[in-house]
């Protein structure tokens, strides 16, 4: 695919519109590729970190995966937490884990935090793991919450999302890649072999814990136990 394709790609991603149709079939050494390139064009090279994305087993059993894959972080789509977002249908609510590390990968520090995602695909046969990598695994908004001293002796804790008081997500920090001390040792080694942009203070997000839940108007808080707490409110 050519640089033609990669423009109009970051284009329609940063509209949240439906990605246009696929038709060349892609390796995933091309869609990485591409989705640099893409992610380029998106930020004009201001990058926030890098994302976790497929790290359930099922959903890689179903793309006939045998691990997670990898996306870049917008840093203009980083949000503080109690931030109000504009509801967009479409958009899903990750509850995840984040890490920041050293220049040597090294996690120095760890926080909860929230992802949200959007991927429309126009035809469902576009639906493979390498057009999801090349759409960037649907990055738009993330939400960092207080960043702690990283702990290597940290216990993979439950996590409970609530909207508006009502339970709607309950999981563990193990859901991602086995939690973020394994996450992240993953991450830091693919991402070099994959050719993204590692160096200090490099913000990772592990991937997604438990259920993806649409981001319905309402008030959303996550409670990760001793990691603490973030929240965000969708605008009706």
């Amino acid at each position: 695919m050519n640089s033609e394709f990669a423009k109009k790609l970051a284009a329609i991603i940063k509209a949240n519109a439906p990605l246009p149709e696929f038709f060349e079939e892609l390796s995933l050494d091309d869609a990485y590729r591409l989705q640099h390139e893409v992610t380029q064009v998106r930020t004009e090279g201001d990058v926030g970190g890098i994302k976790a994305g497929v790290t359930s087993p099922a959903f890689q059993q179903f793309f006939g995966l045998r691990h997670a894959l990898l996306g870049s972080l917008y840093a203009d789509g980083q949000r503080e937490g109690g931030c109000t977002l504009p509801y967009l249908e479409g958009r899903a609510i990750e509850c995840e884990v984040a890490v920041l590390l050293d220049r040597y990968g090294r996690p120095i520090g760890m926080a909860p935090a929230f992802e949200i995602v959007f991927l429309k695909f126009s035809r469902p046969d576009d639906m493979t793991a390498a057009n999801l990598v090349a759409s960037n695994l649907g990055a738009d908004l993330y939400i960092v919450g207080e960043m702690q001293d990283w702990d290597e002796d940290f216990p993979n804790t439950p996590i409970v999302l609530r909207c508006n008081g009502d339970v709607v997500n309950e999981t563990s920090t193990a859901e991602a890649i086995g939690g973020p001390q394994r996450a992240s040792v993953w991450m830091w080694q693919e991402a070099r072999s994959r050719g993204f942009s590692v160096g200090d203070k490099t913000l990772l997000l592990t991937g997604a814990c438990g259920s993806l839940v649409p981001a319905q108007p309402g008030y959303y808080e996550a409670d990760f136990g001793p990691l603490g707490r973030v929240g965000f409110e969708v605008a009706a």
